[in-house]
């Protein structure tokens, strides 16, 4: 004999036992009183879920799906390039900034008589001198705003990238 469970139940009432197992099931429910009362239990479960509607969803539903899904991994790609861009732009900046000014050091270097070490020290000093004087009251806030202005600048195309990448 077998022994009654839910999977079997479930299987008898879909329909979906051969009749040897339909013989036993019907033989076991008649002579145990919990099996009959497990029985019209999950019975009263399955005919109240088929009185419920079948969802159904669009026949394009997959294809919308796999499309959004499309935009947002192309959207993501879209923003990484977006940032790698414009911190490549900026560290290009930088370094053109930083050659200027070595540049600048090397080649203005005049000849005296004066040692390679000192005239080293002497170079370095007058560059930090330069940065204090370019970082000074009134030159920080001119830089500030100008790597402000490239801040909005870049947010504002930022933003129009994510937009057009959630239209299209």
């Amino acid at each position: 004999m077998i022994e009654l469970n839910d999977d079997i139940l479930n299987k008898y009432i879909d329909g979906e036992l051969d009749n040897g197992l339909v013989q036993q099931v019907k033989i076991q429910l008649g002579a145990s009183p919990a099996n009959m009362k497990k029985y019209k239990a999950l019975l009263s479960v399955h005919n109240e879920l088929r009185k419920l509607p079948v969802e159904e969803v669009s026949s394009n539903f997959t294809a919308n799906l796999m499309l959004k899904v499309q935009r947002s991994l192309k959207s993501k790609k879209e923003q990484n390039f977006f940032i790698v861009s414009v911190l490549t732009l900026f560290s290009l900046i930088c370094l053109g900034i930083i050659g200027f000014l070595t540049a600048n050091y090397i080649f203005t270097a005049e000849p005296s008589s004066q040692g390679l070490l000192a005239q080293f020290t002497e170079r370095s000093n007058s560059l930090v001198t330069l940065i204090k004087n370019l970082f000074s009251k009134g030159n920080i806030s001119i830089i500030g705003s100008i790597f402000s202005f490239v801040l909005l600048i870049s947010g504002y195309f930022f933003y129009e990238s994510v937009k057009h990448s959630k239209q299209h």
